[in-house]
């Protein structure tokens, strides 16, 4: 915790900026410096991927004939089973063969537990005494009428925390002047769902650019997940400005690093058979 305050003091004092200016610019160097190689290694390995489309795909025709052949007294269930084991084989095989290494489409999730120590010391510098969940847990407390007198503009703090920065009382912008309270008009929680919102749309037109069809685990997995970033809003309405000032400037700088990297390393589309892809879609 004490890494991240400095980070963020350093770059509020050596800038001079006022904090609701200084937390999206540390939002914006640390996914820099941090997180940005992990993106471009799990860019990379998706074009290598995307580019073994049309191989992998040959030699599942070419498995399905010989299961066909080999099992073909067998109920349809078993072959069905037993293709999808030799598919898996042969895929991991060709990876190894490329060096193409699948664990790495996960590395940019290392950016959570940074987000999290990061967003834990600004709700420190805020000096509220809830932890995040306790925060989020206000808003079904205010609906079920167990803490109504709770309003959405106060937040308790602790002068005597180490990390406590009056200076955010004064150094907000525009609606917000005062950062260590949630937004009196509710505007900043609302916006974050619909960067998250965006992020998702945006998600969903690059499978469709790479593969022309979403799955129907993807196209479930997209519902879903608008579903829940809508509910962002009302779960944040009492967290203090400056967290979600903060949230909302690194999930720009995720999309806007997605956005770039899409036009300097385009993925290409997958070069795949329609019957290929009908059965991708039937997924």
């Amino acid at each position: 915790m004490s890494q991240a305050h400095n980070v963020f003091t350093s770059v509020h004092s050596l800038t001079g900026l006022p904090w609701v200016l200084a937390l999206p610019l540390t939002a914006f160097l640390v996914r820099l410096c941090l997180i940005t190689p992990f993106n471009i290694y799990s860019h990379q390995t998706v074009r290598r991927q995307v580019a073994l489309q049309p191989l992998l795909y040959a030699w599942g025709r070419s498995i399905s004939r010989r299961v066909t052949k080999e099992y073909g007294t067998r109920s349809g269930a078993y072959q069905e089973r037993m293709l999808k084991k030799e598919v898996r084989h042969k895929r991991r095989e060709l990876y190894r063969r490329f060096g193409l290494k699948r664990w790495m489409l996960f590395a940019p999730l290392i950016n959570f537990p940074i987000w999290l120590v990061f967003m834990e010391t600004i709700r420190r510098m805020c000096g509220t005494h809830e932890g995040l969940l306790g925060l989020v847990a206000k808003t079904f407390k205010q609906f079920a009428g167990d803490e109504a007198e709770v309003a959405p503009s106060s937040v308790k703090t602790d002068a005597i925390s180490p990390y406590m920065e009056p200076s955010m009382a004064f150094e907000g912008g525009l609606w917000f002047p005062d950062l260590l309270v949630p937004d009196p008009m509710l505007i900043l929680p609302f916006a974050l769902s619909a960067c998250f919102f965006a992020t998702i749309v945006q998600q969903d037109r690059r499978i469709l650019s790479r593969y022309g069809v979403l799955t129907k685990w993807q196209t479930r997995r997209s519902r879903i997940s608008k579903l829940v970033v809508l509910a962002i809003g009302p779960l944040t309405l009492h967290l203090p400005s400056a967290m979600l000032v903060y949230w909302m400037a690194s999930s720009l700088t995720v999309l806007g690093q997605t956005v770039i990297l899409e036009s300097i390393l385009p993925v290409p589309s997958a070069v795949l058979p329609n019957d290929a892809k009908k059965h991708i879609q039937a997924k």
